[in-house]
């Protein structure tokens, strides 16, 4: 019996390992170019050239700069709904049981304070 792996949505970008170096390349390119002139091209096999709209190339420079870091990135269009189960996927449940264990150790922690501090009034609890 194989196991599947686990095909990832459209919208969420993930870089390969051996990606980094030619991601890093792109990332300093981009910044380079948006400090100078805020403005791209891209330019098609044939050598048709076509302006990249500023918000297209905005969302370009932060999705590569995610990439660069290891970032698993998601692309979601504003105003989606989505149920939990399906932020639970995109987050990858690992991800979301480490977050719900880290809440309740700092709920814990917090409740212990309130304990401690309680016992140190006067009349206080006991």
């Amino acid at each position: 019996m194989t196991t599947a792996t686990p095909q990832l949505p459209d919208n969420l970008l993930r870089a390969r390992p051996e990606e980094g170096d030619a991601l890093e390349a792109l990332r300093q390119q981009i910044d380079g170019i948006f400090r100078e002139h805020r403005t791209a091209r891209l330019v098609g096999p044939d050598g048709e050239a076509m302006e990249i709209p500023a918000s297209a190339f905005h969302a370009l420079k932060l999705v590569v700069q995610g990439m660069t870091r290891g970032q698993t990135m998601t692309l979601v269009p504003h105003g989606k709904e989505l149920t939990t189960q399906k932020a639970a996927d995109l987050l990858r449940i690992e991800d979301v049981l480490a977050y719900r264990e880290a809440r309740a150790g700092h709920r814990r922690e917090q409740l212990d304070e309130l304990t401690r501090r309680s016992e140190e009034l006067e009349g206080g609890y006991r």
